[in-house]
């Protein structure tokens, strides 16, 4: 039996020179996750369009092989890209804090707001002290991928940082209880350095390496043991080295302070045997981040932990709203869409049943009469009526056959008269490449000058209903090319 989802939310991690796609559907009580993809990318400079067209290609073919546009989409970009503050403000209030924030956010990101998109978070501390952890990032930059990601007709309703992404993961595995605990986000370009303290981010650092470049590892899927273990304790050793610099740079964290707690998320397939390097090293309790308990724990073949945690992250972030986000995107540039509550929902529908219920009981003694009256009309009228069962009996057999030849043209529909509409709505200047007719469906590709007016075009023909693009629309030399499904009507 095929599922069915109250909501479909897509999470895309873009970092340096990869992309992790996580796609999930949100039932009532639990989420599910329905594909995953981990694609290898050239650096998206604004430079090199060979790499662009291959994000684009590559993005689009995982939404067309899933054949589901979701609900929300949230992106994040390579923290690289991101400057991360944290700091903190006395105020006798939340609405206090929420005036003077601007002015604040201007001493500590020196470019000024003006050429920044940016957010925060705020975390009340006793003493009306409100920890405040903010991101900002260039608004050239930023549009840049979000132009990019149009393209694929996605519209980001989330612009993220993998730091909050993953934060969000850790707390319910320990990070909210009292003392520090610290993260360390591992991709094949950079790593991040997140620290926790009483389930606040505290502290955030990225930094680039390239410890992964021999022999392409951070993308093999079956390496030499031998091989694992040697690089598995250069990983380690760096990140244990990035891990006390962090310590001994966080103002908010004491000097008799220690880290209690290490998540990993990343590293491919290093994950585990890096885990377990760091712990045997520190002599302390490091845990890899994995599904959470509010989602089904069978997974598709498609998704791996070793690379896709992140963008899992992401994507649940698009149903509810997690401790740690920032969106980054302006209110203006967000998706003007209103989701319902499920449970408000039923709570109207149970509503609406029982006042359902009290009118019928009112109407029960009426209807009542109303029956015996018609009983008595109709043992009036029956004698009359009996000629007209033969007409009905006429048209039942006339209906058989129309069915008949209507699922005759259902399974082998006749194609000349097809191709003739197919001509008759199509403009001139379009040509296509490939046409594909089956079973009450019709499926073309080819290209045009303007591909977007074509499904009206051929919504105005009798014998095609339901039209609508398959994928997105991409624009090449020889036009934009598209790919068109439509449903077949009966002839009769």
């Amino acid at each position: 039996m095929k599922s069915v989802f109250l909501d479909k939310s897509l999470g895309m991690d873009i970092r340096e020179d990869s992309i992790t796609l996580t796609l999930m559907g949100k039932k009532l009580r639990i989420a599910e996750i329905l594909a995953g993809d981990f694609i290898k990318l050239k650096p998206l400079t604004g430079q090199d369009e060979k790499a662009e067209k291959h994000f684009l290609n590559e993005v689009n073919r995982f939404l067309i092989d899933n054949n589901s546009w979701p609900d929300s989409v949230v992106v994040s970009l390579p923290r690289s890209l991101v400057m991360f503050k944290t700091f903190e403000l006395p105020a006798p209030d939340e609405k206090t804090v929420h005036s003077m924030i601007d002015f604040e956010l201007e001493r500590h990101f020196s470019s000024g707001l003006e050429n920044l998109y940016y957010t925060y978070q705020l975390n009340k501390k006793p003493g009306n002290i409100f920890h405040v952890a903010s991101a900002a990032i260039k608004k050239e930059i930023a549009d840049y991928y979000l132009e990019l990601i149009h393209k694929l007709n996605l519209k980001p309703s989330v612009l993220d940082i993998s730091t909050f992404a993953n934060a969000s993961l850790a707390i319910p595995l320990g990070a909210k209880e009292s003392g520090v605990s610290a993260l360390a986000d591992i991709s094949s370009k950079s790593l991040d350095i997140v620290l926790i303290k009483n389930g606040i981010v505290e502290f955030s650092r990225s930094l680039p390496w390239n410890i992964f470049e021999q022999n392409n590892a951070f993308f093999e899927k079956e390496i030499k043991s031998e091989y694992i273990e040697k690089l598995t304790k250069t990983i380690s050793k760096k990140i244990i080295e990035e891990l006390e610099k962090s310590l001994a740079s966080c103002q908010k964290i004491e000097d008799n302070e220690a880290i209690e707690q290490i998540y990993i998320t990343g590293a491919g397939p290093f994950n585990q045997s890096v885990a377990k390097q760091i712990e045997g090293e520190t002599e302390v309790s490091t845990i890899l981040l994995d599904i959470p308990e509010s989602v089904d724990a069978s997974l598709p073949e498609s998704f791996s932990t070793n690379h896709m945690t992140t963008a899992m992250g992401l994507a649940l972030s698009g149903f509810k709203n997690p401790q740690f986000q920032t969106n980054l995107l302006p209110r203006e540039l967000r998706p003007k869409i209103r989701k319902s509550n499920p449970k408000t929902s039923l709570a109207l529908a149970a509503a609406v049943l029982l006042c359902l219920g009290g009118w019928i009981g009112s109407q029960v003694h009426y209807n009542n009469k109303t029956l015996v009256s018609l009983e008595g009309q109709l043992k009036e009228i029956k004698g009359e009526v009996s000629n007209l069962e033969k007409i009905d009996l006429e048209y039942i057999s006339v209906q058989q056959y129309v069915d008949i030849l209507n699922n005759i043209d259902k399974q082998y529909p006749a194609k000349l008269p097809l191709l003739n509409k197919l001509t008759q709505s199509l403009p001139k200047d379009t040509w296509l490449t490939n046409i594909k007719i089956q079973k009450g469906e019709m499926e073309i590709k080819g290209f045009s000058p303007s591909a977007s007016k074509l499904v009206p075009l051929i919504e105005n023909s009798p014998r095609f209903k339901k039209t609508g693009f398959v994928g997105s629309i991409i624009r090449e030399s020889a036009g934009e090319k598209f790919t068109i499904r439509a449903k077949l009507e009966p002839i009769l």
